[in-house]
Parts: C-alpha cells; sequence; structure tokens
C-alpha cells in the first residue's frame, strides 16, 4: 500500500512539473567511458560499445541539449550529457562517439589529477581490496578483518573523510600490511594538460568545475570549500581554459554554504548528484538534478529512463 501510494504521489509531481515547468530534462552523469568494467563501481564505468547504444537512443527519443542553452520550448524531452572527474578515456572513447553521432556534453574536471599519473582514491581501492585476502589486515590494527559489505562501506566512509595526504599514507601502510603491489593503471588515468586544451577548444565539449582535491563539499567550512574553488579557477585559467560556470558537486555533497559561494563566484548553478529529473525551473533556482547512467542498454535502458520521463 506504502509503495502504490509513493508511485501516486511520484506521479502527481510529474504531472505539476509538466503544468508549470514544461517538458522534463534529464541530465545524465557518466564517469568512465572503458571496456575495462570492475564489479565494485561499475556504475561508474560504461563499456564502449554500450555507451554508443547509448548515444544512438538518445538521439532518437529525446532533444538533444547543451547544459548552459536554454531549456525553454522542448518539442520532446530534454537529455543533457555530462561526465564527472575528468578520465583520460573522456576524450580516448567518449570523444569520437560524440563527433560520430554529434552529442554535445560537458566535462566536468578534478584539477588535482590532471597530467598526473595517479589513480583516484575509489579506483585504487577496488583495486586493493579485490587483490588483498579474504582475511586481512588494516592499518593500524591489530585483529584481522574477514571481506563483507559492511567492512568495504566502513573503509569507503573514513577515507571519504581523509585529506588526500592521508589517503595516501593509509594506501600505503594498507598495500605494505597486505603485501601488496600497486601501480598506476593507464586505463584509470585523468586528462593530460594537452588532452584538457583540446576538449576545451572543441566544438561540442565544454569543461567544468568539480573542485581541486575532490573533497565532500558540505564537511567543509565555508573557506575551504571557497578555497577547493579557486585553486581549481586558478588550475584552469594557467591552462588558458575558460570553463562553463556550473559546478559539479563531488560525491553529491553540499551545504547551505555551498550556494552562497555559487553566488559569490558568480556561477551559474551546481549539478547534483541525485537521480531526479530537471527542468527549467531547477536552472532559475542553481540546483540541477542529475540521473546516473549504469552500463546497460536497449530494453533496460529505456526502461531505467522511462521512470524519470513524462
Amino acid at each position: 500500500m506504502k509503495n502504490k501510494l509513493r508511485k501516486v504521489y511520484y506521479q502527481f509531481l510529474k504531472l505539476k512539473s509538466r503544468v508549470l515547468y514544461g517538458r522534463p530534462i534529464l541530465v545524465l552523469m557518466y564517469h568512465r567511458i572503458n571496456d575495462d568494467v570492475g564489479q565494485k563501481l561499475q556504475d561508474l564505468t560504461v563499456g564502449v560499445s554500450n555507451f554508443e547504444n547509448q548515444l544512438i537512443y538518445y538521439k532518437d527519443k529525446f532533444q538533444i541539449l547543451k547544459l548552459d542553452e536554454d531549456w525553454i520550448s522542448l518539442k520532446k524531452t530534454g537529455v543533457v550529457i555530462t561526465f564527472d572527474d575528468g578520465y583520460a578515456d573522456n576524450i580516448l572513447n567518449a570523444l569520437p562517439l560524440l563527433e560520430k553521432h554529434e552529442i554535445p556534453a560537458t566535462i566536468f574536471v578534478t584539477t588535482l589529477n590532471i597530467n598526473k599519473e595517479n589513480e583516484f582514491w575509489w579506483d585504487r581501492l577496488v583495486f586493493d581490496y579485490s587483490s588483498c585476502n579474504e582475511i586481512f589486515y588494516l592499518p593500524n590494527k591489530k585483529d584481522k578483518n574477514l571481506k563483507s559489505d559492511s567492512i568495504y562501506k566502513e573503509i569507503v566512509e573514513k577515507l571519504n573523510n581523509f585529506s588526500n595526504d592521508e589517503k595516501e599514507k593509509w594506501f600505503l601502510e594498507f598495500e605494505k600490511v597486505n603485501h601488496l603491489m600497486f601501480f598506476p593503471r593507464k586505463e584509470y588515468r585523468s586528462l593530460t594538460n594537452l588532452e584538457l586544451q583540446l576538449l576545451s577548444k572543441h566544438p561540442l565539449i565544454s569543461i567544468g568545475i568539480h573542485t581541486h582535491n575532490h573533497y565532500p563539499l558540505g564537511s567543509l567550512t565555508y573557506e575551504q570549500q571557497k578555497q577547493e574553488l579557486l585553486r581549481s579557477l586558478k588550475k584552469l585559467n594557467e591552462l588558458e581554459i575558460n570553463p562553463t560556470k556550473y559546478l559539479s558537486l563531488p560525491h553529491g555533497s553540499y551545504n547551505i554554504e555551498t550556494f552562497n559561494i555559487i553566488k559569490e563566484l558568480n556561477l551559474s548553478g551546481a549539478l547534483l548528484a541525485n537521480n531526479y529529473y530537471s527542468s527549467n525551473r531547477n536552472k532559475v533556482s542553481k540546483k540541477i538534478n542529475r540521473i546516473l547512467i549504469p552500463n546497460i542498454k536497449d530494453k533496460i535502458l529505456a526502461q531505467y529512463l522511462k521512470h524519470y520521463d513524462f
């Protein structure tokens, strides 16, 4: 009964939004486009052929929009393509397909990793955790641990609150006590300076802000958040890249101070990570909902997006 009422309420909200604000806009969130699709982070990676399949479906069923254009007077439900983090496969694997099907996209870049071999910590964690024994050690802990979803979640939550220096120290100790050898993998590297500059000049691509360190902004002070954005903007400016004035929130995390800074820096808005449709009203409010796209295609993709369309 509760699920039925929730479904009816959701349909009412859709109808209300359609009447008041027009057709929905599905702002889609990607990360990696790569055939190296792991299990634990499979929702963050879409295979190359599946990505093309998805693009074909979008172009056939929806009205393709740019993030920074007007979202009014739509003839169909709108679709906006975005990427987070700044993986190199965005230019190596995604761009050729975006060019082939003439679809624009915005790539939100974490500036700390530009031109470096370092993997993002969540990718490194998956490698280390998958490589260690079923019974393993944690840094500074004498007791052994048995692999489980709960212990993995605890590790993620712990690392998410660490500074990047603290994360590096944790990983080195974890790898030492569990006798692991980790080397950065090319499939997980970030964009180089040159690749990013080439993307910024491409007519289909816009470069967006994704902070410098990829810390969850909701856990930072006003000044810390502001420095994250300013450092990111400074790095992009040094590379002579003029980013779009949209901020993609790392981990979807924010607080009231985040939007005060957005206003202070005259940014156009923030992109969330909440799996919900948007409308032109979201542009005005500067809070744009996004939908994470997993490695799916055909009927499963159509059914997945039907939930957000109306």
